[in-house]
């Protein structure tokens, strides 16, 4: 019913409201209907964003995101860290005003990842000869079916380095630090919420 999914996900108590973000990020329509509610809740005057996850897809983490930080403009919006909150968990962190994690919590992973797989020996060895239709000459780009072109190869890191882009200048502008401090740590390695703090990654612990 509509009012048990308002107690599961509209927790509150004492005007405080809860947001779990759990497991992969691969959707953003269920959290970003929870802080828009949240924010339109006059009752709600606080907002708590825990995050367990160790990231996911770009765009939904970066609309929850959006999402946080404004509600963050109207209310005070904290994230706490589960067990780990890296890559587009710690993306959505950076939205509340202040972040808090466990000292072993992981965290950061500042970074774009793609993946793909050439496959085309295998199917050789299995005597297989699959082919692609195509309209231009990116449209199959990552398919298994082929190794890589090194002109595809580059389109695809450009594209890794525009997000990456992205993502750095979210962490610069929400945690008040310069670009440079914040290129520092940003090539994908994750942190200790202890280490996080030390960079101003985190807030408390």
């Amino acid at each position: 019913s509509d009012s048990a999914t308002r107690k599961k996900f509209f927790g509150k108590s004492n005007g405080v409201g809860v947001i779990e973000i759990k497991g992969a990020i691969l959707d953003s329509k269920r959290a970003v209907e929870q802080i828009e509610g949240f924010n339109d809740n006059a009752m709600i005057k606080a907002v708590i964003v825990r995050i367990n996850s160790p990231g996911g897809a770009v765009a939904p983490s970066q609309e929850i995101y959006s999402a946080v930080r404004k509600l963050a403009a109207k209310k005070p919006v904290f994230a706490s860290m589960g067990s780990v909150a890296a890559s587009g968990g710690y993306y959505v962190a950076c939205g509340a005003k202040k972040i808090y994690a466990s000292p072993g919590t992981i965290t950061a992973s500042i970074g774009v990842i793609m993946q793909f797989a050439d496959m085309s020996k295998l199917f050789q060895w299995a005597k297989m000869n699959p082919y692609n239709i195509k309209t231009g000459k990116f449209k199959d780009i990552g398919s298994p079916n082929r190794e890589m072109s090194e002109e595809e190869k580059a389109l695809l890191q450009t594209m890794a380095n525009n997000v990456l882009s992205q993502f750095r200048s979210a962490v610069a502008e929400s945690r008040g630090l310069s670009m440079d401090k914040v290129i520092e740590v940003s090539d994908g390695r994750i942190m200790s919420g202890e280490q996080a703090k030390s960079v101003k990654r985190v807030d408390e612990q």
